[in-house]
């Protein structure tokens, strides 16, 4: 609108100079040379300005032009700014809600972590309550076949050694093969102390000895009608089972009452 306005007024004020310039023209015909010049300098001014009119017309046609342009451009640009701040602030929700998720997530994993270390613990008591109570077991069957019956010619053989009976006496009172006598007086003979210190501990305790002799042989007594038939037919067995064998081993029974080794290779000398 406003280029309008401006190219009215220009071409009212184009046609004012026009018709002075005719003016002119018409007046000069009788002028002198002089006017004559004066005349084409006008002239060419008038075209001059003429070029200039038109120039700043095309030039002001072409801003505008560039103008709606731009603000095209521009509503385009914020648009574009618009619709990638909204991108960027779903974005950046998207990346809270993930940093919130992996809090979470390690929060669980570390009172899973804590759990698991608790199970772990709990786990390492209950294998080492149950490798006590095994210990426990294992310590009470010992005891338990240790004061067995079966056992208990041991015994009073070992109790018989220690009151200091000879290997022969202490197989007549206990029904055991010699082997095994032989081997709980290897056993005695180790553990048992110097002969001062039995004989001072006898010439205290005289009554003593008598009391436990006379219990030991009733304890004997009652044991050997139990086992007789039992060792007779023991033997029985090994003699039908292997006939030709000239040595004996020791049971593992009587290797742990006599407290030898399972390693230890102990046999009747021939």
């Amino acid at each position: 609108m406003l280029l309008c306005v401006r190219f009215k007024i220009f071409c009212e004020d184009l046609k004012v100079v026009i018709y002075l310039i005719v003016n002119q023209i018409e007046e000069s015909f009788m002028h002198s040379y002089l006017d004559m010049s004066m005349m084409i300098v006008i002239s060419t001014a008038v075209v001059l300005l003429l070029f200039i009119l038109v120039s700043f017309i095309l030039t002001s046609h072409r801003c505008s032009v560039l103008e709606k342009e731009n603000a095209k451009l521009k509503a385009t640009a914020e648009e574009g700014l618009k619709a990638l701040k909204e991108l960027t602030d779903k974005h950046e929700e998207q990346i809270q809600a993930f940093e919130r998720k992996a809090k979470v997530s390690e929060s669980s994993i570390q009172y899973l972590t804590g759990k698991l270390q608790d199970i772990t613990d709990k786990q390492n008591d209950i294998n080492a309550h149950f490798d006590n109570l095994n210990v426990k077991i294992e310590q009470q069957k010992k005891e338990f076949e240790n004061n067995s019956v079966e056992n208990q010619p041991i015994i009073l053989a070992k109790r018989l050694l220690a009151q200091g009976m000879s290997i022969n006496e202490v197989i007549a009172r206990t029904s055991l093969p010699s082997y095994e006598v032989e081997m709980l007086a290897k056993v005695h003979n180790l553990q048992s102390p110097p002969p001062s210190v039995v004989a001072s501990g006898l010439n205290t305790a005289p009554t003593q000895s008598a009391d436990a002799s006379r219990s030991i042989e009733d304890e004997v007594n009652a044991q050997r009608a139990k086992f007789a038939q039992q060792t007779i037919n023991t033997a029985l067995n090994e003699q039908g089972t292997n006939p030709r064998a000239t040595h004996h081993v020791a049971s593992m029974k009587a290797r742990d009452a006599y407290g030898i080794g399972t390693r230890s290779a102990l046999r009747r000398p021939r």
